[in-house]
């Protein structure tokens, strides 16, 4: 069943005939066929295209989710933040960033897709042994959008089954592949009672990606307790952000801040 195209379908409808009923209640009932006709047209472009960008809205909306739990920060008064990392493992930069948490006595969560980390199970791992937490990045991070609930669960299921084979036992919370979700995506994760974990700071995204000390500024002037920051530290060209983790690490370190995974910070709501 897919859910996003019922319900943008059914919201073009309603709206459609509201316009309609709207416009004949204004203007009056016309005769002619064709008269009837060109105002259902108009109003089902017109609700197609509201429809369309409210639909565009709520896809790349980081802070609004229709169903299910969601979560882009966490409200405390610990001092900590949770530092996320997307897509990979990889083998090649995995024991670089294993050592710099440990550096800096950190742990982080990384989300990772599941058919990178069956293709790459020593890095997975080795960061499940140095114990980090593993989190759902879909199995081949495609968009989960306008695809049926069954669709979605394939995908969860099947990074699910690398984690697990993997040797990690702890909670696996989901981040939806490129941050896009409707409604298909969130009713399987609220059906499953998993949480959507997005992010209040992002600073390989888009600006100012490609500098390690802005993005080390960027982090610091807008951290707050409970943040959770988005890095992507596994393509070759992400040297910047690879360069940048350890300027964040030091810096949120000597201004107090600890470093918890994410279901940690969830259990401080």
């Amino acid at each position: 069943m897919n859910l996003d195209v019922i319900a943008v379908a059914a919201l073009i409808l309603v709206l459609t005939w509201l316009l309609w009923f709207g416009w004949t209640v204004v203007r009056g009932y016309v005769r002619s066929r064709w008269w009837r006709a060109l105002r259902v047209l108009i109003a089902f472009a017109v609700a197609s295209v509201v429809v369309g960008a409210l639909t565009c809205a709520l896809i790349n909306a980081r802070t609004v989710q229709l169903v299910g739990d969601h979560v882009t920060r966490v409200d405390t008064a610990h001092r900590v933040v949770a530092l996320t990392f997307d897509d990979g493992p990889d083998d090649l930069y995995v024991s670089e960033l294993i050592a710099l948490l440990k550096r800096f006595d950190a742990r982080g969560t990384f989300y990772v897709d599941g058919a990178e980390a069956a293709a790459h199970p020593f890095a997975l791992r080795s960061l499940i042994v140095s114990g980090q937490e593993i989190g759902n990045h879909s199995s081949r991070h495609g968009r989960l959008i306008f695809v049926s609930t069954a669709t979605v669960r394939r995908e969860l299921e099947a990074a699910d089954a690398v984690i697990r084979e993997a040797g990690f036992a702890g909670r696996i919370t989901f981040r939806p592949p490129q941050a896009r979700k409707l409604l298909s995506l969130p009713w399987v994760l609220w059906r499953d009672r998993r949480t959507t974990v997005m992010w209040d700071l992002a600073p390989d995204s888009p600006s100012p990606a490609g500098d390690a000390a802005a993005m080390a500024r960027d982090v610091a002037d807008r951290v707050r307790p409970g943040s959770i920051i988005q890095l992507r530290p596994w393509h070759p060209g992400n040297v910047a952000t690879r360069e940048a983790l350890p300027l964040i690490l030091s810096e949120l370190r000597a201004r107090g801040y600890g470093f918890v995974t994410v279901s940690e910070l969830l259990d401080l709501r």
